[in-house]
C-alpha cells in the first residue's frame, strides 16, 4: 500500500506566526529579522525536504504500480484458466435423441459411429394409491410396523439383491401418514430410493417409490407386522403395501415403470447400459441417449479451423494485454517524456522478456519432435506484441490438426494406438519415456513392463507407473503391441499459469520489492523528522545570531546618539 509522507518542515515553516524575535529583546537595527532567520532557514533545509519527499512519492508510484502488475497478473491467469482445456476439436449428432459431450480432462481425439436407440433406461416405478388426502394414515389395518427395503433384480419371482446395497427400513404405525413414509423412504441412505405424493385425481393420492435406473435396481418392499421380523421371505406380509412378488397381481398392479436397461447398437454391435449416460464407450466423450431412434444416428468429432483460431485468437490478446502494460510501466521515456512509473525496471522488464519467448520456446513431450507457437502463425513484431499470420495457422492446422492440443491441453500420449495410456491424480511429471513389454507369446499377451527404466506393477490386466516420474500413469497394451514411448506434456497454456502463479504466491519478487519500498519510506519519514528537528535547531542559531548583531547595532546607535549630544553642546556653549 502506498505510503503518504507530510511535507512537515515546509508546513511548520509556513503555518509558523511571523514573530519578530529580534523585537522581542528590545532590540533593533530596523531589518526584518524575523523573515531573515525563516528564508535563512528555508535555503538550508527545503531542497533537503523536497528531494526526500520527491523520493516518497516515486516509492509511492511504483508500490501502486507494482500492486497493479499483480492485479493485471491475476486477471491473466483466470483467463487463461478458461482457455485451458479447449479443443479444437467440435462433437456433433445427426440427431437431439444423442447428445455428444467432450470431457475436458480426457484426451479427445477425431471419431464417427453409427448408433440406434431401441430402448431408454427407466427406473423401477412402484405407485400405491387410493389415499383420500395426501396426509392419510398409510395403512388403516394397525398392524404393520415395519416396512423392509431391497435394491437388486428379479428372477420370476426370486429376488436377488445387491449384496453392495444394505437392507434398510422404516416404521410405521397406525397414526403414521403416507407423507411421513415418504419422508422416511427419502431419508434412506445408499438405496437410490426417492419418494413422492402424487395427486391423481380429486380426493385421490397416491405414494410413488423410484429407484435408480436399470434393470439390476429394482425395488424389493416388503411391509411385516410385530411378529415377524426375520428379514427376506418373512410370513404375515402385508401384500396391499409391499412389492416381492411381480406375478402376483396385487403386486404386479402396483408397478407402473419397469426398471430396464438402455439397449442401443454402436456401429451395428448390440448394447446394454444401465444407465442413459454413456461414458465408457468414446474416450474423452459421454453419449447421453434422449429418446430412441428407428433410424441410424451419426455421432462424431472432428478438428475445426475456426475454433481453434478462435481459442488462439484469444489467448494472443491475453498475451498482448499483459505485454503492453508492464511495457507502458516499464517506458523509459523519450524526447524529454517522463516515462513509466516503472521505468527502468529489471524486475518487470524479465516478465516482459518472458512473454516476448513463447513463441521460440519449444512445447515438448507431446510427440517426437518439439512443437513451437510460430507453427501456427503467431509472430513477435517489432514493438514486442504477438500478431497471427491467418494463412500460415492455416497451413500448418490442416496439415498437423494433433499438434495444437500443445496450447491448451495437458496430455499423456502413446506413440502407438495399441498401447492405451491414462493419467491419474497429479503425481507424474512432464517427460518423454521409454516402454518396454514383456512377452512369453509373441506379443500376444503381456508379463511385465518397463517405464522410465522402473519396472511398472501389473494389476488386473493394468501396468502401473512406479518411478518418481511415472506415478499414476496406467497402460494397457493391445495383442501385437510394439515397444514405444509415453509423452507426458505440459501445455504452453499450464506453462505460462506456472509463471503467473510464480509472480503471485505469497513472498514474491514484487512483494520483496513492495517491502523494500515501504521500509525505505519508513527511513524517509525518520530522516523528515530529523530535519524537522535541524530546523528548529538551526532557526534557534540564527536567532542567536541576529540577537547579536542587533545588539551591537543598538549599541553603535547609542554611541553615536551621546556624540550627537555631546556636539551639539559643544556648539551651544561656543555660540
Amino acid at each position: 500500500m502506498a505510503t503518504t509522507v507530510t511535507d512537515s518542515a515546509s508546513t511548520a515553516a509556513t503555518n509558523r506566526p511571523k514573530v519578530d524575535y529580534i523585537s522581542a529583546l528590545n532590540a533593533g537595527s530596523g531589518l526584518n529579522t524575523t523573515q531573515i532567520v525563516d528564508t535563512l532557514v528555508e535555503a538550508e533545509v527545503l531542497p533537503k525536504q523536497n528531494k526526500i519527499n520527491e523520493q516518497v512519492e516515486e516509492k509511492n508510484v511504483s508500490i501502486s504500480s507494482l500492486g497493479q502488475v499483480k492485479n493485471d497478473f491475476t486477471s491473466f491467469d483466470t483467463n487463461l484458466a478458461i482457455l485451458a482445456n479447449q479443443s479444437a476439436i467440435i462433437t456433433a449428432s445427426s440427431s437431439t435423441a444423442i447428445t455428444v459431450t467432450p470431457d475436458s480432462t480426457t484426451s479427445l481425439a477425431p471419431f464417427v459411429h453409427n448408433m440406434t436407440v431401441s430402448t431408454l433406461a427407466k427406473a423401477h416405478t412402484l405407485s400405491f394409491p387410493s389415499y383420500s388426502t395426501a396426509n392419510a394414515v398409510f395403512d388403516g389395518s394397525g398392524h404393520a410396523d415395519t416396512v423392509i427395503f431391497g435394491i437388486g433384480s428379479y428372477s420370476g419371482d426370486t429376488f436377488n439383491r445387491d449384496t453392495n446395497i444394505a437392507l434398510q427400513s422404516i416404521s410405521i404405525t397406525n397414526s403414521t401418514t403416507i407423507q411421513d413414509v415418504a419422508s422416511q423412504i427419502n431419508n434412506l441412505t445408499g438405496t437410490g430410493l426417492s419418494a413422492s405424493i402424487v395427486k391423481t385425481g380429486d380426493a385421490s393420492f397416491s405414494l410413488v417409490v423410484k429407484s435408480g435406473l436399470g434393470a439390476s435396481k429394482k425395488i424389493y418392499m416388503s411391509a411385516q407386522d410385530t411378529n415377524n421380523s426375520n428379514g427376506l421371505g418373512a410370513n404375515n406380509e402385508i401384500a396391499a403395501i409391499s412389492y416381492t412378488t411381480p406375478s402376483n397381481s396385487t403386486h404386479a398392479a402396483k408397478q407402473v415403470v419397469a426398471g430396464v436397461d438402455a439397449a442401443f447398437t454402436f456401429d451395428g454391435i448390440s448394447i446394454t447400459r444401465p444407465t442413459n449416460l454413456i461414458t465408457d464407450l468414446v474416450p474423452g466423450v459421454s453419449l447421453e441417449l434422449n429418446a430412441t431412434s428407428s433410424s441410424n444416428i451419426e455421432v462424431g468429432a472432428a478438428y475445426d479451423e475456426t475454433q481453434a483460431l478462435d481459442i488462439l485468437t484469444a489467448f494472443v490478446t491475453e498475451v498482448n494485454t499483459l505485454r503492453t502494460t508492464m511495457t507502458n510501466m516499464t517506458d523509459m521515456g523519450s524526447e524529454g517524456g517522463d516515462g513509466g512509473p516503472l521505468r527502468g525496471d529489471t524486475l518487470i522488464r524479465s516478465y516482459i522478456n518472458r512473454l516476448k519467448s513463447i513463441t521460440t520456446t519449444p512445447i515438448s513431450n507431446y510427440k517426437e519432435d518439439p512443437i513451437y507457437l510460430s507453427n501456427f502463425g503467431v509472430m513477435t513484431e517489432l514493438d514486442g506484441s504477438l500478431s497471427i499470420d491467418t494463412l500460415k495457422f492455416a497451413d500448418y492446422f490442416k496439415s498437423n490438426p494433433s499438434d495444437f492440443a500443445a496450447l491448451t491441453q495437458d496430455r499423456v500420449t502413446s506413440g502407438n494406438p495399441l498401447v492405451q495410456v491414462t493419467g491419474t491424480g497429479s503425481l507424474y511429471k512432464a517427460g518423454t519415456y521409454d516402454l518396454s513389454l514383456t512377452s512369453a507369446d509373441n506379443r500376444q499377451t503381456f508379463t511385465a513392463a518397463t517405464l522410465d527404466s522402473a519396472s511398472m506393477v501389473l494389476e488386473s490386466g493394468v501396468f502401473k507407473g512406479d518411478s518418481a516420474n511415472t506415478l499414476g500413469i496406467n497402460i494397457i497394451a493391445a495383442s501385437g503391441a510394439p515397444d514405444t514411448r509415453i509423452f507426458i506434456g505440459n501445455s504452453l497454456i499450464s506453462s505460462l499459469r506456472d509463471f503467473s502463479k510464480s509472480v503471485l504466491t505469497p513472498g514474491n519478487a514484487i512483494d520483496s520489492k513492495i517491502s523494500t519500498y515501504t521500509d525505505e519510506i519508513t527511513d524517509y519519514e525518520d530522516e523528515l523528522a530529523k530535519l524537522e528537528t535541524a530546523m528548529e535547531t538551526t532557526r534557534a542559531r540564527y536567532v542567536e545570531q541576529f540577537a547579536a548583531m542587533e545588539s551591537a547595532v543598538s549599541s553603535f546607535r547609542k554611541t553615536g546618539e551621546y556624540l550627537d549630544n555631546f556636539m551639539e553642546s559643544w556648539k551651544a556653549g561656543l555660540g
